[in-house]
């Protein structure tokens, strides 16, 4: 029966409900349809949580291109500092160079002999040989066995003069010599590389005192390097069989030459009072020969005292001298006879 009257059964509940609602919603007195009031009360949540989720999905959207634009500007600013650090270093070995050309150029006023400034280009240094090429050669008036120096000591000497650069043989390598002198007693050897970073000064007796920290010096003996540059100190000493055995610490700091003082002409120096405590090589660095018309350079270097002015001219021998008063009484005085008469 209900299924013959369900049309008509859902059709009349449906108008009773609305006879209810309109009912209640007269008997609320509110403006707002309670259809509605319910319909936004389901849509709400629903509506919170759409928005939650957008809020958030566009917090982690911007939160992705801060972090992509701060990582661009880490990257930048990054990129800014190691171009910062390159200037830096670049302007701190700019002022490392001008410091030490202005050393050199120092050093070269006070060097008397005629020299050429280089730049250390390159370097050879094996088991075999302590070789460096410098950037001047024949063009700038090099040639062969000219002696390199830097204000520290001496270097080497030229071994090969190509137009436009030179090769250079260490004071270390085992082929080379230098006739030297120790400061204080003046006795003289030749000092050998050995292609180690010291050298060994031979030919010294074994009754030679040769204390430690002994100053060595060049005696121009060679006709390479000229009298009176430093070499370097004694750093060990003992007796051979034939001659000392001296270990000589160089002066010159071999490994990290730049630029050097090349002496094409040269000329012997004065070589310095003994070393004082505290006095560092470039205080003792030697100085030029002084011209003074009153002293005269010796063999080892030093100076003669000034000649004392010669004595007044005397009367000549055999002449009389006049009386100052004839009323004097007593011989007049006379020169001494020659020979002894």
């Amino acid at each position: 029966m209900f299924s013959r009257h369900r049309n008509l059964v859902i059709l009349t509940a449906i108008l009773l409900a609305q006879l209810v609602l309109v009912g209640y919603q007269v008997h609320r007195n509110r403006e707002i349809p309670l259809v509605r009031e319910w319909a936004i009360l389901v849509v709400t949540p629903i509506e919170k949580g759409i928005s939650s989720v957008s809020n958030k999905t566009w917090r982690v959207w911007v939160d992705y291109l801060d972090l992509r634009r701060t990582r661009q500007e880490n990257r930048d600013l990054a990129r800014e500092l190691n171009d910062v650090k390159l200037d830096n270093q670049r302007l701190q070995h700019t002022a490392d160079e001008g410091k030490r050309l202005e050393a050199l150029l120092e050093f070269k006023g006070q060097v008397p002999s005629q020299t050429v400034a280089a730049r250390v280009i390159g370097s050879g240094g094996t088991e075999t040989a302590r070789l460096v090429m410098l950037d001047k050669g024949e063009e700038s008036g090099l040639r062969p066995d000219m002696a390199v120096i830097v204000p520290d000591g001496v270097v080497g000497k030229v071994l090969r003069v190509y137009s436009r650069a030179a090769q250079v043989l260490l004071l270390t390598d085992s082929n080379s010599g230098v006739a030297c002198l120790l400061e204080s007693t003046r006795v003289h050897g030749i000092l050998r590389g050995q292609n180690k970073t010291v050298g060994s000064l031979g030919y010294v007796l074994n009754d030679e005192k040769v204390p430690l920290g002994e100053r060595v010096f060049t005696s121009g003996e060679d006709r390479i390097f000229p009298k009176g540059l430093p070499v370097g100190v004694v750093v060990e000493a003992h007796p051979g069989p034939s001659f000392q055995e001296i270990t000589v610490q160089p002066f010159a700091k071999l490994d990290r030459l730049e630029e050097v003082l090349v002496i094409t002409s040269k000329i012997d120096m004065d070589l310095p009072p003994p070393s004082a405590p505290g006095r560092t090589v470039a205080d003792t660095l030697p100085t030029p020969p002084s011209n003074d018309r009153g002293s005269s350079p010796t063999a080892d270097g030093g100076e003669l005292a000034a000649a004392p002015p010669p004595p007044r001219p005397g009367p000549s021998a055999g002449t009389p001298t006049r009386n100052p008063a004839p009323s004097t009484p007593g011989p007049s005085a006379t020169a001494a006879p020659p020979n002894g008469r």
